[in-house]
């Protein structure tokens, strides 16, 4: 309809500024609500790989142990001077180490590997290097293999070793390792530094002169029943994880 002849139009309506700000809040609570949501799909997600990498690294150095304890069994038959499973004494900076000797393959034939479990400023350390034998008058010195660390397990609060022996139940390695010092003994070193040995059963971790450093020594316990089992206790993150395993078949 028209009035006067001419066309009636209409004003446009805009939004008000209350309507912009009502808006603007609207989107603020929603921005806030979905980063706070991404936030924590995100901490979740790192949350649940640093779980798995801890379970498969907890995983890879039980394994690790279990071969190495499982393969040190056939040693004894070898009638070495020391034995295939012993410990060495704690210091106040490290606990007691577990060494073993194992077999391992060679190029050749089958050789003896030494290996050693520790804990060192955290990290629970597996090291290796290959066996010598010493020399039958004892007049040559044989020169020591360096160890080899590799770092399994990191974050360890504590760690505890405990051994199995015919007839005397489980035993503390601190209490194994002295009794072992009561028989013959031969110095298992670690490190190619000059000098003499080191008295078995004791724990290096310093540098030797004119050498590099040097870790635990075993002694040989002549006459001590084998240890057939070992125990370890591992405080990981606050968490106490206990394993027990078989060594003999």
């Amino acid at each position: 309809m028209r009035a006067c002849g001419r066309p009636v139009r209409r004003r446009s309506r805009g939004f008000t500024l209350l309507e912009l700000l009502v808006a603007a809040a609207l989107l603020s609570v929603l921005a806030v609500l979905s980063w706070r949501g991404m936030d924590s799909v995100l901490r979740g997600r790192d949350r649940i790989v640093s779980a798995s990498d801890d379970l498969r690294a907890m995983t890879v150095t039980l394994t690790q142990m279990e071969e190495d304890l499982r393969r040190s069994w056939p040693i004894r038959l070898l009638g070495l001077p020391e034995p295939a499973i012993a410990f060495s004494i704690g210091t106040d900076r490290e606990p007691p180490a577990l060494g073993l000797l194992r077999e391992t393959r060679g190029a050749d034939a089958v050789q003896v590997q030494r290996v050693m479990y520790r804990l060192h400023e955290g990290v629970f350390e597996r090291g290796f290097s290959l066996w010598a034998a010493p020399s039958p008058d004892g007049e040559r010195q044989v020169p020591a293999v360096p160890f080899t660390w590799q770092p399994l397990l990191r974050d360890v609060q504590a760690v505890q070793f405990r051994g199995w022996v015919q007839g005397r139940g489980w035993l503390p390695a601190s209490a194994l390792a002295p009794a072992m010092l009561a028989q013959p003994s031969v110095s298992v070193s670690a490190g190619s530094g000059q000098g003499g040995s080191t008295p078995a059963g004791s724990a290096q971790t310093g540098s030797t002169q004119g050498g590099s450093a040097s870790a635990g020594t075993v002694s040989a316990a002549q006459g001590l029943p084998p240890i057939t089992g070992v125990e370890l206790t591992l405080v990981h993150r606050g968490e106490r994880v206990v394993r027990v395993f078989a060594v003999a078949d």
